[in-house]
């Protein structure tokens, strides 16, 4: 079912027999480049997308929170005072978690009804997790009227899914999901956490492709590949004195070092570093037009990703590898952690409808899985109203 806010203002009435008060939406993400970066304190390029989650609520007084969650048809009730990280991490801890951070940081809330849904699809690489999040902490913003930032927004959820849901990410999906903007992708600079604006062109469309394989059956890797570059680092940091993460290091530095360090590090740390490269250069081709070099980094960035870093897959390399060859296409590469989710395919909006139907119809043949294929749009962070 395709949620929307009107659908779940309806759910609400049913679920709690009264009207909301508030409403609040936000967006998930897709990285157009800069993956595996942004724990590194490096550059990331993603866009908030018309796939998005949507919340209804009302408040309440006596530090009761109510979430009905659509999609799982279930509802938790909590007492504030009572809150903390459940024993078991599942669709109640997403929910609840942006709350617990909210008053974490101190900021007021007594209270709430609220019914969440979302068109984000999990485990797919699309930052379903960050949408809610966020959607959910600008209910609690709407109801409190605070003032709050998006960045601000972005950093309370990251904490949730930090320390209440125990996901050790990086803060690019809540950012992208809380401070996107339409027509538009966002450069991050990880380690400040400054932003620019990169328009992008109307004549070209992102389609993201599904690879039926979902991205919990590596779940331990992420934490691998950390300690592996962290292994590298210890040596790099020990010979310059400069450098604090991958971010600072150059292709220089890391080849003076080739042969002190482990032959895995090596590679993964010059996935991390070409990839910065990569993504600073792509944005720099957005802003003035140079649409055909931003789809040969995104390729390069692919064939990184899955030699260097290790992170894809066979079901991925072959959808890339497929759009490749359909005409509109210009890039395609596997966008969120890898192991599994979808591809970014950068293609011409006059050839997207062939592109999508193809690039299905080939894959099937090739792998017998059934793919979804959707086309999304550079759209709007957290929106927040009231009824």
């Amino acid at each position: 079912m395709r949620h929307s806010l009107d659908s779940i203002t309806a759910k609400f009435k049913q679920i709690f027999a009264t009207n909301p008060t508030v409403w609040a939406d936000a967006g998930g993400r897709v990285n157009i480049i800069g993956e595996h970066t942004d724990y590194h304190d490096g550059f990331v390029l993603p866009t908030a997308i018309d796939l998005r989650s949507y919340a209804v609520a009302s408040g309440r007084d006596d530090g009761i929170l109510r979430i009905h969650a659509a999609d799982y048809d279930n509802t938790v009730q909590v007492a504030l005072e009572d809150l903390s990280p459940f024993e078991q991490i599942d669709w109640r801890s997403y929910t609840c978690g942006p709350f617990w951070s909210w008053l974490k940081a101190e900021r007021p809330f007594t209270g709430a009804d609220i019914v969440i849904a979302s068109n984000v699809p999990a485990g797919g690489g699309l930052s379903s997790s960050a949408s809610i999040e966020v959607a959910l902490l600008g209910i609690a913003k709407a109801l409190s009227d605070d003032d709050l930032s998006c960045l601000n927004i972005a950093i309370i959820a990251r904490a949730a899914e930090n320390l209440f849901c125990y996901v050790p990410c990086g803060i690019m999906d809540q950012m992208a999901s809380s401070c996107g903007q339409k027509h538009r992708a966002l450069l991050i600079d990880c380690r400040s956490l400054e932003t620019k604006l990169v328009t992008t062109p109307n004549d070209w469309v992102f389609v993201v492709a599904d690879s039926g394989v979902p991205r919990s059956l590596a779940s331990g890797e992420y934490a691998k590949r950390r300690s592996e570059c962290d292994a590298g680092m210890k040596i790099i940091i020990q010979l310059y004195k400069e450098v604090r993460a991958a971010r600072d290091v150059s292709m220089d530095m890391l080849n003076s070092v080739k042969g002190r360090i482990p032959e895995v590090s090596f590679r993964r740390l010059r996935h991390a570093i070409s990839e910065n490269e990569r993504t600073l250069t792509a944005a720099d081709a957005l802003k003035t037009g140079g649409i055909y070099l931003t789809g040969q980094l995104m390729q390069q960035s692919h064939e990184s990703l899955a030699k260097d870093y290790e992170v894809s897959c066979p079901e991925l390399d072959t959808l890339v590898e497929i759009a490749s060859g359909i005409k509109g296409c210009v890039g395609a590469r596997l966008t969120g952690a890898g192991f599994g989710g979808n591809t970014v395919n950068l293609v011409h909006k006059d050839a997207a409808n062939d592109f999508c139907s193809q690039l299905k119809t080939k894959y099937k043949e090739a792998t017998g899985i059934k793919s979804v294929v959707r086309t999304v749009r550079p759209s709007a962070g957290l929106q927040t109203g009231r009824f």
